[in-house]
């Protein structure tokens, strides 16, 4: 009895602390929300009160600034793509590289696996001069090019883990039965990754729709910008206009959070599975 009265505290003071973490983390996006109902001058006055009145005119006024419903459209187009991209890429490179035998394997699961480390910070520079030399800027695919080459490292340090936990007396079995390498390859292995693909997947949207810095550059026409840069146009020289800023990043924050909630037992479980290994 003791016992189990020293292990329901340790599990409701490990309970206690998890929802206090939870809190913790949550509070600058209930802040975030709650400061989107006010004017500026109620958020510049006190930033941590609640509004006094819902404000709803900073929603109206950053849609008709930012062209909400275009940049929306804009940002799904080139997170859909780049999610598309991302995985066929990662997919396949993964298998090739988990039905490679030896040194030939590791050499390039390090290959990929190196891509992780490199940010695009680092490289910035020569990306924008390759994207004007291949007439790249102001185009939808070549931010998705550029954003599936970089996503798919992660892609393949995912989906190899759990490939080459996939036995091979399946594959053999199907070879058998009169499937080609392309056929094993997308109707018998593919299902039993779904769980890595949707992690993954999610998670390329993510990156993709919150990325800022190589769409402020390579996109300059207004009418394909995403919503990321058109967030930007509310800061100016004279100031910020921090009511119609944060009710912009309210509404681009929604389609994420309702993304993130539909899928996140399949990251979980995505996760778990890239991490078991042969």
């Amino acid at each position: 009895m003791k016992a189990m009265g020293k292990r329901k505290r340790r599990y409701w003071i490990q309970g206690t602390l998890v929802f206090l973490a939870g809190i913790l983390f949550m509070m600058p996006v209930f802040l975030i929300v709650m400061n989107a109902f006010k004017s500026n001058r109620e958020i510049m006055l006190s930033f941590l009160s609640f509004p006094k009145t819902l404000y709803l005119h900073n929603f109206q006024e950053a849609m008709r600034l930012m062209n909400f419903w275009v940049s929306f459209r804009n940002t799904a187009v080139i997170a859909v793509g780049t999610v598309f991209l991302s995985v066929i890429v990662s997919y396949m490179a993964a298998y090739g590289i988990s039905h490679l035998r030896g040194k030939f394997s590791d050499g390039f699961y390090l290959f990929f696996v190196l891509g992780q480390l490199v940010s695009i910070h680092t490289v910035m520079v020569y990306i924008s001069v390759m994207a004007t030399k291949f007439h790249m800027n102001n185009t939808f695919w070549g931010l998705i090019l550029i954003h599936g080459g970089f996503n798919s490292a992660f892609g393949v340090m995912t989906y190899t883990g759990f490939l080459k936990s996939v036995p091979r007396e399946l594959e053999e079995a199907a070879a058998i039965d009169g499937c080609n390498a392309f056929q094993i390859m997308t109707r018998i292995v593919l299902p039993l990754v779904k769980p890595t693909t949707m992690t993954v997947s999610v998670l390329y949207f993510l990156w993709s729709w919150n990325e800022f810095l190589l769409p402020s550059i390579m996109i300059g026409d207004s009418g394909l910008r995403p919503l990321t840069v058109n967030l930007n146009m509310f800061k100016n020289t004279s100031g910020t206009e921090w009511n119609y800023l944060i009710a912009g990043l309210t509404l681009t924050l929604i389609p994420i959070f309702i993304i993130y909630i539909l899928a996140q037992k399949y990251i979980t479980s995505g996760m778990m599975s890239g991490a078991v290994k042969s």
